[in-house]
């Protein structure tokens, strides 16, 4: 029986997290809050906009 391998390591590190309005408030393009992480030389990582997952 195969077991799950589970996780090969983790390590916290420094970035920057911003939260910013994106949206006009209409049905189309709903208001909501976006959370982007950036590096400490200023490169975005990721975004998280809740939209998006509507939008799949």
């Amino acid at each position: 029986m195969a077991r799950p391998r589970g996780t090969d390591g983790a390590r916290a590190i420094l970035v920057i997290e911003t939260r910013s309005l994106r949206g006009e408030g209409t049905e189309v393009d709903k208001c909501r809050e976006v959370k982007q992480y950036w590096d400490l030389c200023g490169k975005l990582l990721a975004e998280y906009d809740p939209c998006e997952r509507e939008k799949e």
